[in-house]
C-alpha cells in the first residue's frame, strides 16, 4: 500500500500535465525512475457525468504504480462522488486535489487555483472527500492568488488529515511567469508535519538536489523540466547529467509515438504527439529543421522518415 509518509525520501514525482502527462509520455517517465506520476486533471463533474469517456485521461497501468489521480472542481459533494468513483473503479495510489491550475477556463468556473479565493469552500471540498475516501489525499497549490497568503490555510488542510500537500513556488496571478520562490515553498515544509514537495522551475538533476539542501522538503515534482527530456529522473537517480545519443532519442520519440497510437489511434496521436516532438527536436544540429518537419508529420511512417534525418 502506497503512503506519502513512509516513501523512501527524498522522492521524485512526474507532475499533472493537462493533455502531457497521459500514459504514453507517463509510463516513459516511470521507466526512467519517476518515483511517483500525476496523471492530468479530470473534472469531477465529467467523471460522475460521463467517466466511459473521462477515464481515457487518467487511464494508467498497473506497471506505473504508484499513479496519482488529479481531480478538480467547485462542489463538495460532486467532488466526493467523483473520488469515490475512481478510487472504486480504478483504485490508483491515491487521489490530488487541483487548487493551483491558474488557466481562466478552470478558475472561470471556481475551480482550481480560483479556491484560493474562497479557502472556506476550499475546506469543505477536502473535508466532503475525506469523510467518505480514506487512501492518500493530497493537494496541489500555489502560494496564493497575487501574494503569499497560504499558510493558514495550508495548516487547516492538515487539521484534515490531508496526507501530503504539493507547493508550487508562485502565485496564481503569476502563471508561468517570473521565478518560483523556493524559500516560501521551504516556508511551508517547515510549518507542517505531513510531506510537502517543492515545484517550479526544475529543469536539472544539480536543481533538484540544491532545492532540497537544508530544506523540510519530502520530495521535488517535475513537469515542463521532463518535456522532451524523460531522461532528467535518470540523471537525478544516478546523480550525474545523462548523454543521449541520437540513437536513444530517436528510439523514445518511436516508443512514445507507438504508445500513444495505442492509445488514441494513429491520426490523433500523430496531432498529440508534435508538442512533443517540438521538445525533443532541440539542442543537437539541425533540430530547427526536423522541428519545421515534425509539425507536419501524420503517420507512425512520416515520423520513421525523419528519424532517420537524425
Amino acid at each position: 500500500m502506497f503512503s506519502w509518509k513512509k516513501i523512501k525520501k527524498p522522492f521524485f514525482v512526474l507532475a499533472p500535465m493537462a493533455d502531457i502527462s497521459t500514459w504514453p509520455f507517463r509510463s516513459i517517465c516511470k521507466e526512467m525512475g519517476a518515483d511517483v506520476v500525476f496523471t492530468p486533471m479530470v473534472s469531477s463533474d465529467a467523471i460522475c457525468h460521463n467517466f466511459k469517456k473521462t477515464k481515457e485521461i487518467i487511464f494508467f497501468k498497473k506497471a506505473e504504480q504508484p499513479v496519482i489521480v488529479q481531480v478538480f472542481g467547485y462542489d463538495p459533494k460532486i467532488m466526493s462522488e467523483a473520488v469515490s468513483i475512481i478510487d472504486k473503479k480504478l483504485k490508483p495510489a491515491g487521489i490530488d486535489i487541483n487548487m493551483g491550475c491558474p488557466a481562466v477556463k478552470i478558475t472561470g468556473n471556481e475551480s482550481g487555483s480560483a479556491l484560493l479565493r474562497d479557502k472556506k469552500r476550499a475546506l469543505e471540498i477536502v473535508k466532503a472527500v475525506r469523510k467518505t475516501y480514506s487512501g492518500q489525499l493530497s493537494v496541489k497549490l500555489r502560494l496564493g492568488w497575487s501574494q503569499f497568503d497560504t499558510l493558514d490555510f495550508i495548516k487547516d488542510l492538515e487539521k484534515l488529515k490531508v496526507d501530503a500537500l504539493t507547493i508550487h513556488g508562485r502565485t496564481v496571478k503569476q502563471g508561468f511567469t517570473g521565478q518560483a520562490d523556493w524559500s516560501k515553498i521551504n516556508q511551508v515544509a517547515k510549518a507542517v508535519n505531513i510531506p510537502v514537495i517543492g515545484n517550479g522551475d526544475i529543469v536539472s538533476w544539480e536543481q533538484a538536489y540544491e532545492k532540497l539542501k537544508n530544506t523540510n522538503l519530502s520530495g521535488i515534482m517535475i513537469g515542463r523540466g521532463a518535456l522532451g527530456n524523460p531522461w532528467i529522473f535518470k540523471a537525478i537517480k544516478k546523480k550525474k547529467n545523462i548523454k543521449v545519443s541520437k540513437k536513444e532519442l530517436a528510439k523514445i520519440i518511436k516508443e512514445q509515438t507507438k504508445r500513444y497510437i495505442l492509445y488514441t489511434g494513429e491520426k490523433r496521436a500523430m496531432l498529440e504527439m508534435r508538442k512533443h516532438y517540438a521538445k525533443y527536436f532541440r539542442g543537437f544540429e539541425g533540430a530547427q529543421e526536423l522541428r519545421q518537419k515534425a509539425v507536419l508529420i501524420n503517420s507512425l511512417k512520416s515520423l520513421e522518415k525523419i528519424l532517420k534525418m537524425i
